[in-house]
């Protein structure tokens, strides 16, 4: 388990609690404190930036550089971080507590320049901004009070302003009812000038004070500080000693408890009336309220928890340390939420290891070798669609030469017309009687063909055979005779019927067609294993 952290934002100082562990006390807790000054070089101090989170005028520095309150504010927390973090490990979480009554754009425009300048610093962790009175909740219910639901007022009274905060709580849930009420009006500085106001007024009495001298004014800064170090001792004890050193001269001045009441009373009541208004903006009376938390520096001032008590009648509820209340609930939010965080990281199931292979296989692609694989694979598929078309064509041609052979003879008489399907065309200068130029083709199936014959009054016959059944071999020419004499009583008739005694024809069958063969495509070779990472990147869980 770690520890979180927790920064509470103030207008005079900043403050940053170390979380304790579960089996530590609690005054293990560390808390450290700086004040709310960023000194980019020698001649730059930069004060009051805080106030200035989300305001588009920027400071300038000595030379006239401008500088953003946001950036300001993020360099003062980074440094915090660092000096609170000095003896300790760096936690996965931080959780910022800011003022209730900043708008969400100055909440939005300081966590981006906290995240700009992390990343200028190399600091890995998780930021959290939440509101300063559900971090004052958050202590309350981790620091034994069991009545930590129901509806509480925060009573926030710092250095430079006063914030009242009515929230409720439900099941550990805290959330703001009503509007934030925000006074410049009331605080520890207006506290503090009031108190040396007194002190120069009881040291006037004996001495002239030149106020024009320059080491009047030193003199002055130096009795600001010693009055409010005589407001915070009065807060514990009855009554201090405020040493006033001024240039015309040197006094310890007495001042009790009672003094110092009557000189903020005034003031402390009209936070009074600053809380019944927030009561009415979320719409509960004091009947409904549980308690009264006070936190800031200020809040410590007896008088303060006095005038409450009897105006509001409800329990008061302050803290040891005011002023880091806010801080601690957030260490404590953020102790949490790093908690939760390991919780679900562990409750995952771990990845189921991967072996690692001795060998890196690279698997590769050969462009050459798949755009020539792409062709013949096209030149294959033109060259099968025309063997088909090929095949279709001459198969029709064939059929079509076949039925135009085996039409029937025509029964036409007339020996000047020639039969188109006659195997032999008779001479009419033949004699009547004489035999056939050429015999009917055996019955093993040859088929006679006849040709044109160049000269005149002569022909040529060629004999087609086969050799085995079912192929067609090409018709071998035959000597013939010269042709005989017409005969001047042939009968063209008897003529005709030994032509056609012969054996028919036979449809001619179509030589084969061979397809080509298309090339063989190679599928590139894909390893049979492959390499992977033996451990897994974890990343931080936000």
């Amino acid at each position: 388990m770690e520890a979180g952290l927790g920064i509470g934002i103030g207008s005079t100082t900043l403050v940053a609690v170390v979380d304790k562990l579960d089996d530590a006390p609690a005054s293990s807790r560390r808390t450290v404190r700086s004040d709310s000054v960023v000194q980019l070089d020698p001649s730059s101090v930069f004060t009051d930036f805080v106030e200035r989170v989300g305001d588009p005028v920027p400071l300038f520095s000595a030379d006239g550089t401008p500088h953003r309150g946001e950036d300001l504010t993020a360099v003062a927390i980074t440094t915090l971080m660092r000096d609170a973090l000095a003896d300790h490990d760096q936690p996965s979480h931080v959780v910022i507590a800011h003022p209730a009554w900043w708008s969400r754009h100055a909440v939005s425009t300081l966590e981006n320049a906290l995240s700009t300048r992390m990343i200028h610093d190399t600091i890995a962790v998780n930021t959290t901004l939440v509101a300063e009175p559900i971090a004052v909740v958050d202590w309350l219910r981790t620091s034994g009070h069991p009545d930590s639901d129901g509806l509480t007022v925060v009573f926030d009274l710092g250095a430079r302003s006063l914030d009242v905060t009515v929230v409720t709580t439900t099941g550990g849930n805290t959330t703001i009812v009503g509007k934030p009420l925000h006074s410049d009006d009331i605080g520890g500085d207006d506290f503090d000038h009031l108190v040396t106001m007194h002190l120069l007024a009881e040291f006037d009495r004996d001495t002239h004070i030149d106020t024009s001298m320059p080491e009047t004014l030193d003199a002055l800064t130096a009795l600001r500080g010693h009055a409010r170090e005589a407001k915070e001792t009065l807060s514990f004890d009855t009554e201090t000693v405020v040493h006033v050193d001024l240039p015309g001269g040197s006094h310890n001045l007495r001042l009790v408890r009672s003094e110092l009441e009557d000189l903020l009373r005034p003031a402390i009541t009209r936070s009074v009336a600053l809380v019944h208004e927030a009561m009415r903006s979320a719409g509960v009376e004091s009947n409904d309220v549980s308690h009264v938390v006070l936190a800031g520096g200020s809040s410590s001032i007896p008088l303060v928890a006095e005038l409450l008590s009897s105006e509001l009648r409800v329990p008061m509820i302050a803290a040891p340390d005011p002023r880091s209340c806010a801080a601690a609930g957030a260490a404590t939010r953020a102790t949490a939420i790093g908690n939760t965080a390991t919780a679900i990281e562990h409750s995952q199931p771990k990845p189921i290891p991967v072996p690692a292979f001795s060998t890196p296989i690279v698997v590769t692609s050969d462009p050459e070798a798949t755009s020539a694989a792409r062709r013949s694979s096209r030149v294959g598929i033109v060259a099968a669609v025309v063997g088909a078309c090929a095949i279709l064509a001459a198969g029709g041609l064939g059929i079509g030469t076949a039925v135009d052979k085996i039409k029937p003879a025509s029964s036409s008489a007339d020996p000047s017309i020639e039969s188109p399907t006659s195997a032999i065309t008779s001479n009419p200068s033949a004699p009547s009687g004489s035999e056939p130029v050429a015999d009917a083709a055996p019955s093993t199936g040859a088929a006679v063909a006849v040709t044109g014959s160049p000269t005149p009054g002569t022909r040529s016959v060629g004999v087609a055979t086969t050799g085995a059944a079912g192929t067609g071999a090409p018709a071998a020419p035959v000597a013939t005779d010269p042709p005989a004499a017409a005969q001047p009583n042939s009968d063209p008739t008897t003529a005709q019927q030994n032509v056609d005694s012969g054996s028919p024809f036979q449809i001619p069958q179509v030589p084969a067609f061979e397809v080509p063969e298309l090339p063989v495509v190679v599928a590139p070779q894909f390893p049979d294993q492959l390499t992977l990472p033996t451990a897994i990147p974890r990343f931080p869980v936000g």
